[in-house]
């Protein structure tokens, strides 16, 4: 290292956390990766408080997977009522006439022990996609764990003004 990285920043004017900021950016995963490519995980987990951004992007990755019309195929669970082997029998029958089941999952197994459906977020069938969509996860659980090393794990953040004023002004400008 030739120069210190405080002369840098000194020198550009740029404050330490927004270098550092800029440099998290850099190293993040490209969320819509899966989507462009077409290669997608057999588990996903989106969560975090930004309710528009997580569903938005729920809702893209299943029209990717699918058609999300398909009822046969495409199954999607909310609320509390739901067993963990009632969602693992779901996910381990063979789909109809179509290439995957995709079931999207909304009830909380995330902040409770679920030490079944975590052993099986592991060895998901081939023909199945799990989409859990929670708003708080507990990173230290199990499911966390399971999900975050058999598959991809997507948070999203509550919005700053700056970055919803970009949004809106990238929306205005595509709209014309």
């Amino acid at each position: 290292q030739k120069y210190k990285l405080t002369a840098l920043l000194e020198l550009a004017e740029i404050p330490r956390s927004t270098y550092y900021y800029y440099l998290n950016q850099l190293n993040k995963k490209d969320k819509y990766k899966d989507i462009k490519e077409e290669r997608f995980e057999k588990v996903y987990l989106l969560y975090g408080e930004e309710a528009y951004l997580r569903n938005q992007y729920k809702n893209k990755l299943a029209r990717a997977l699918g058609d999300p019309k398909d009822r046969m195929n495409f199954c999607i669970y909310e609320g509390k009522k739901i067993r963990q082997g009632e969602l693992i029998d779901l996910a381990e029958t063979v789909p109809f006439l179509a290439a995957r089941r995709i079931v999207v999952e909304n009830s909380g197994f995330f902040k409770t022990s679920s030490e079944a459906l975590a052993d099986y977020v592991k060895n998901v069938a081939d023909t199945t996609v799990l989409i859990f969509v929670e708003e708080e996860v507990d990173k230290r659980g199990k499911m966390y764990k399971a999900v975050k090393g058999a598959g991809s794990v997507t948070e999203f953040m509550k919005q700053n003004e700056n970055t919803l004023k970009k949004w809106v002004l990238g929306m205005l400008s595509r709209e014309g």
